[in-house]
């Protein structure tokens, strides 16, 4: 009785099973569906955000860089006290603006003038060949017009002269930027560059240049050390369009206002041509500093980004999912439930199966890509298998590879430990953090790697490992220390030269007005005046051989130094330049002695210039002498060279200081413990002067206490002649050797 009970009721349910089943599965696809909607619109939502922070970032980044090249191209001014055409044209042409940084319409330097200062500025710059005309042309107190722009096209031509501090615009962000010593972006304008039909938007970004040696501290100093602006024009749609490619951002549109309000007066750029009839299904406004001026961007989603969008996908699946329902509905009433059942299984099966086989290409892909290096390993030390990246890595190959080839022989003894901490943290945990270590390349080599791996699933002690090649990052940073340490000398050399240099140029001159207020006061007798007179004389030339020295170093460096080459006798220039110094010696019983041999031919070169090579010799083996010293000057000829050496018997040069005994406002002492004068450029003058006529200067010194001697070795005139005059040689063959005492 109870079995056939049971009978009929499983009967009885069994026509429920269906209606049940149907339920199920609609409700599944509901749920699937708003899944799906949901899934779609959230990664909708990523895509467009992910697109605005990237524009976002992109014009940001861009600007930001532009920026900081006119912060760097108002260090040419900072570093000159007369930047010309040339020098600005120069600079400009190095940095390559058209290939390099796109977009910039070029850079340009306005200056400020007073009215008192106009014509001075405009008779300056028709001399550097610039013809300025400064408009608009009506009188007023301060003028800002524009002398330099590059590279000077036809549209940057047509702004030559313009003075921006006319225009309310451009002029509030002049002040901005001369204010607050900092970059400064103007709000919308047209260029003055716009000079054909096509008119674009336009913006400028100011940086402020002062007077060298002026305090900026404040507002007030900093508008009084104002020498003008170096500022760069944009054309909006021109650097927006080449900022954000529409191949790069094809599913998103940004319009730029300047400001905070959203109106068509405000207008900068639109990537895309306006559609009413289209409404996108995603917008929102943001904004961003540029230079302390608000850009507000209005970002909206083209038709595009809702045809790549998954949620399409809803209606199908919806209908989809009803569809299977029905169709399930209609076998789970011809069929028994274990036959469903078993359907279901086999079909999950191949789900499963398909997704294994999308993970391992995926993971293929990967390691088959040579990004980086990746290498399947036992814990014991072998490795299984390892990409193409990484055997370069290592210098190593397949065949290496297959004959054998294990982690830990690649790892250094000092970094053993590292290996074998990972292989306790991939047993325990599964996975090891990420650490740095070194692998010995088959050359021997070392190079530094990032190191991170992980069990593979499903096994005991196979593991895989990522491997990062760190030689570049290394390589970097240690250039980027060298970079930092070079800046720091520098800035100490700099300093050491600006206390030099204000110690020496005030010293003459307050002896100078001393004895000129003394003068005045017409109390002095007449030996007192002729000491005034003489004293006063002295000073002077000190002063001018210091400025004649600052002029020689900076016409050498910028290669403007021209040499008037011909024949000489060097014997009449160290002569000339040997009675020069004489008084000086003289002065301190410091004895000249000059020796020479019995043949010393012409020499190729410049006659000034030579007699001051050897002049800033004698005066720098002289000041460094004693009382009561000697400086011997010796002349031979050596192979095809004329060498000429100066030495001393005074304090000597220490071996910590002598390979920089040549270089430019280097010397000994520092700028306030020094006991001699001078701004440390004579024997920098004399290097390059020698490197200039083809031949090379050496010091030699033991140490302190112990003199100096400097070797001038120039090449003879036969080097570029293959004949002497034979009066010259028969002059020098005659004379015999001799030493002079002066």
């Amino acid at each position: 009785m109870e079995p056939h009970l049971s009978s009929k009721l499983h009967q009885l349910r069994r026509p429920w099973i269906p209606y049940f089943v149907l339920v199920v599965t609609l409700l599944l696809t509901g749920i699937a569906t708003y899944y799906v909607s949901l899934t779609a619109r959230t990664k909708d939502q990523l895509r467009f955000n992910n697109a605005v922070e990237r524009t976002k970032d992109d014009i940001q980044n861009r600007l930001d860089t532009y920026i900081s090249l006119l912060r760097s191209g108002s260090g040419l001014f900072a570093a000159s006290d007369s930047v010309t055409r040339a020098d600005f044209q120069a600079y400009v042409e190095q940095l390559e603006l058209r290939d390099r940084y796109p977009g910039i319409q070029g850079i340009g330097f306005s200056v400020k003038v007073t009215s008192a200062q106009k014509d001075a500025l405009i008779t300056e710059l028709r001399q550097q060949g610039i013809q300025l005309t400064i408009r608009p042309e009506y009188e007023r107190s301060e003028y800002h017009s524009i002398i330099y722009l590059e590279p000077l096209d036809r549209r940057n031509q047509a702004a030559i002269g313009f003075d921006m501090f006319t225009e309310k615009v451009r002029r509030a962000a002049m002040e901005r930027a001369r204010d607050t010593g900092s970059a400064a972006a103007s709000g919308k304008v047209t260029l003055i560059q716009e000079i054909d039909s096509h008119k674009q938007a336009g913006f400028l970004i100011y940086f402020p240049v002062y007077r060298n040696n002026l305090s900026t501290k404040t507002v007030q100093k900093r508008q009084a050390a104002l020498l003008g602006f170096i500022y760069s024009p944009f054309r909006a749609d021109d650097l927006l369009n080449d900022i954000v490619s529409e191949k790069q951002y094809s599913y998103v549109d940004f319009t730029v206002y300047d400001g905070t309000e959203i109106t068509p007066e405000n207008l900068l750029h639109r990537s895309h041509q306006e559609n009413e009839n289209y409404q996108p299904s995603l917008t929102t406004t943001t904004q961003i500093n540029i230079a302390g001026r608000t850009w507000s961007l209005v970002f909206t989603t083209r038709p595009e980004f809702a045809s790549a969008s998954e949620a399409g996908l809803a209606p199908y699946i919806f209908f989809g999912g009803v569809a299977i329902s029905l169709v399930l509905f209609g076998l789970t009433r011809s069929q028994a439930r274990a036959k469903t059942v078993a359907q279901s299984a086999v079909a999950q099966m191949y789900k499963s199966q398909a997704a294994l086989r999308t993970s391992e290409s995926r993971f293929r892909c990967l390691i088959e890509a040579d990004i980086i290096g990746i290498i399947t390993a036992d814990l014991d030390g072998k490795i299984l298998e390892a990409n193409d990246a990484f055997l370069r890595m290592v210098g190593y190959e397949q065949n290496d590879l297959k004959a054998g080839l294990r982690w830990d022989h690649l790892t250094p003894a000092e970094h053993q430990h590292l290996d074998q901490l990972a292989s306790q943290e991939i047993r325990t945990s599964g996975a090891c953090r990420l650490f740095e270590k070194e692998y010995i390349r088959k050359d021997g080599q070392r190079i530094p790697v990032l190191l991170g791996g992980a069990i593979i699933e499903g096994s005991q002690d196979t593991c895989i490992a990522f491997v990062l090649d760190l030689t570049d990052r290394k390589e970097l940073e240690v250039a980027l220390r060298r970079q930092a340490k070079e800046l720091a000398e520098a800035n100490r050399l700099k300093d050491d030269f600006l206390a030099i240099v204000s110690h020496e140029l005030r010293t003459p001159l307050n002896a100078m007005l001393g004895w000129v207020q003394l003068l005045r006061s017409r109390q002095l007798d007449e030996a007192k005046k002729a000491k005034a007179l003489e004293v006063i004389e002295r000073n002077a030339k000190i002063q001018t051989q210091l400025i004649e020295d600052l002029l020689d170093t900076s016409r050498l460096m910028r290669g403007q130094l021209h040499l008037q080459m011909r024949s000489i006798d060097i014997l009449g220039v160290i002569e000339a330049a040997i009675n020069t110094v004489q008084p000086t010696a003289a002065a301190k019983k410091i004895q000249i002695k000059t020796t020479t041999s019995e043949e010393i031919g012409l020499v190729w070169g410049d006659s000034d210039r030579l007699q001051q090579i050897v002049w800033n010799l004698l005066s720098n083996a002289v000041k460094f002498t004693p009382e009561g010293g000697e400086v011997e000057v010796k002349l031979n000829c050596i192979d095809r060279y004329v060498e000429i050496q100066v030495s001393d018997t005074g304090i000597g040069i220490s071996p910590e200081f002598l390979p920089y005994v040549f270089d430019r406002f280097r010397q000994a002492e520092s700028a306030t413990t020094r006991s001699s004068s001078g701004l440390g450029l004579g024997l920098a003058i004399v290097r390059q002067l020698v490197e200039l006529h083809g031949g090379t200067v050496d010091a030699k010194s033991v140490g302190f206490g112990h003199g100096a001697t400097f070797i001038v070795k120039l090449p003879l005139w036969n080097r570029f002649q293959n004949v002497v005059t034979e009066d010259l040689i028969s002059r020098h063959r005659t004379r015999s050797p001799k030493r002079i005492i002066r």
